[in-house]
Parts: C-alpha cells; structure tokens; sequence
C-alpha cells in the first residue's frame, strides 16, 4: 500500500439513502465489504434497475408531452375561434 494515501477504513453501518433523501438506514450491520445492510443491498445492486428507472422517465416525459401537445392544439383551436 502506497504511504501517500490514507488507509480507507470499510463501512460500520448501512450507507442506504432511500428514495428523494428522506430516508436513512440506521442499523450497525452492513454485508462483508460491502455499504449496505442485507435489507437494502439487494436494491443497490439489483440488476437492471437503473435502465427500469430511465425507461420509465422516458414514459412519463413522452406522457407529459403529449398532454403539453393536446393543450396547445386546444388553445391555438380557441384562439383561431375567437374565443381566447
């Protein structure tokens, strides 16, 4: 080991931040060289999980969009009609 470097100590509890932050894990208890607790290390490493999640942001960006859309032809329809 290189002496210029500090020594990285492992993990004494769970580093698990759950959803938006507003969660934190407490427990004393992470699995053998790894941050996380046996309740949370599943969902760190899950596989796949990160590709699911930008899918679904995809979908719902397309939703918004398509609603953005219809509201738009709804107003220029009711501009075109005098009505706005």
């Amino acid at each position: 080991m290189n002496s210029t470097q500090p020594r990285v100590e492992p993990y004494t509890t769970c580093q698990w931040i759950g959803p938006d932050s507003d969660y934190t894990c407490t427990c004393s208890k992470p699995v053998f060289k790894l941050s996380y607790c046996k309740d949370h290390v599943w969902q760190v490493y899950q596989e796949g999980s990160a590709m699911r999640k930008r899918k679904k942001d995809i979908r719902v960006a397309n939703s918004v969009w398509d609603i953005e859309s219809a509201f738009n032809e709804a107003v220029a329809e009711l501009e075109a009609e005098g009505e706005i």
